[in-house]
């Protein structure tokens, strides 16, 4: 078979061009992973905006709900698993100060109750403690926050 000189420089250049083309692609794919790791390490942690307590009885939550970017409204629940009807409130504390409920409830097992306040801005950073009082006794979720 007869090639030509022509022919066999063409060929030879054109793997030389696709090995200087995959060395960039890989060099890009060393660039992209070390981006990528970097990136790992440096991401903020994510929010907390949902926390929930268990109790004898039943869990207590409290929700940062309805987010829309800072602004949120908070959601106390109460799912009472068992015991006996008890008569409560729900609030929570945020930098605003002590927020409360329209007033007691009465609730028995086997139900889930809740609360939302209007939305506020927690552009600040600021937590919010939700809680609920019953019994004589005052119950704590762990903070939420949106940052």
């Amino acid at each position: 078979m007869f090639r030509s000189t022509r022919s066999t420089r063409s060929t030879r250049s054109t793997r030389s061009n696709r090995t200087a083309s995959s060395a960039r692609v890989v060099r890009a794919g060393v660039v992209i992973a070390l981006t990528g790791v970097s990136l790992a390490l440096t991401a903020p942690a994510q929010a907390r905006t949902a926390a929930c307590t268990s109790l004898s009885n039943g869990v207590l939550c409290t929700v940062l709900a309805n987010r829309n970017y800072d602004w949120a409204q908070v959601q106390n629940s109460y799912e009472k698993t068992g015991g006996s009807t008890i008569t409560a409130r729900f609030g929570h504390y945020n930098r605003g100060g002590t927020w409360w409920d329209q007033g007691a409830f009465t609730q028995s097992a086997g139900t889930t109750r809740y609360f939302t306040w209007p939305g506020s801005d927690y552009g600040d950073c600021s937590s919010v403690v939700g809680f609920m009082d019953s019994g004589g006794k005052h119950y704590e979720v762990p903070p939420v926050t949106v940052c």
